[in-house]
This record gives C-alpha cells, sequence and structure tokens, in this order.
C-alpha cells in the first residue's frame, strides 16, 4: 500500500509538470503569434495614378477609386528602405499620370506606407507593324509579267 501512495503521487507530479511545460508552450507560441501581428500590419492594395511626387517628403500623391463610396479619392502614400519597385529603380523615376499597383500598410500613426509599386507599363500598340518571325522570308513584291 505504501509503494501505490508514492507511486500516485509521482503520477500526479508528472501530469502536473507535464501539463505547465505545455501550457508553457502554448503561452510562448501565442506571444510569439501576438508579437508577429503586431510587427507588421496587414497589406493593403489599390490600383491608381499618379496625382504628384514630392521627393523631399518621399510621398507619392495617388488617385484611386474608392468602390465601396463610389468616389474618387487622393492619398499620400510613402516610401521607406522596405519599399520594393518594379519596372522603376526608385521614386525619382515616377511621373505624373503614371498607372500604379502600389502594395502598402498602415502604420500605428495612420500613415500609409508603400511595400511594393509597379508601374504599369502600355502594352505595345496594335498599329505598330507586325514584324516577321525568324526564318519566315518577307513576300517578294509582284513582278510584271509580261502579257503574252
Amino acid at each position: 500500500m505504501r509503494h501505490s501512495k508514492s507511486f500516485l503521487i509521482a503520477l500526479c507530479l508528472v501530469f502536473i509538470n507535464l501539463g505547465l511545460a505545455f501550457g508553457q508552450e502554448d503561452a510562448a507560441v501565442k506571444e510569439k503569434l501576438v508579437k508577429a501581428t503586431e510587427a507588421e500590419p496587414e497589406i493593403q492594395w489599390v490600383w491608381a495614378e499618379v496625382v504628384s511626387v514630392n521627393i523631399e517628403k518621399n510621398e507619392v500623391k495617388i488617385k484611386y477609386f474608392n468602390y465601396e463610396t463610389d468616389e474618387e479619392k487622393e492619398i499620400d502614400i510613402a516610401v521607406d528602405n522596405k519599399t520594393t519597385y518594379e519596372n522603376i529603380k526608385s521614386i525619382n523615376e515616377l511621373k505624373v499620370g503614371d498607372t500604379l499597383s502600389i502594395d502598402y500598410v498602415v502604420s500605428p500613426e495612420g500613415k500609409d506606407i508603400a511595400r511594393n509599386i509597379s508601374v504599369e507599363k502600355p502594352e505595345a500598340s496594335l498599329s505598330e507593324p507586325e514584324k516577321t518571325a525568324p526564318g519566315k522570308m518577307e513576300p517578294a513584291p509582284e513582278a510584271a509579267v509580261p502579257n503574252p
């Protein structure tokens, strides 16, 4: 009987320690998740046109259509050292009227900060003459054929 009480007490201690260990692990995982979500806010996306570029402030004023309110709106998007670019190298290359696709976040202070700015390039004009595929010959101009 004495051994069974000791065994039960030891078994209870093992289960209590296991519970505490897993409880601490859950708390650590939850803490990491909270820090990760606080570190980087949710990414937003907008399709817009450049209204102006302020190089000194590292900001681009854009206009876009808000489908929730059916209105055209303007906002300032800031760029920082985390901003990446597609089809341009920096904010300096943006021009008024450029069409942009922008991924951005809203900082805790409420400032919109670009994470990626992609300048949409216009597609090649359909009026351009079609080029001959390699290996194909151009048709020969019609030669004057004498009438028999």
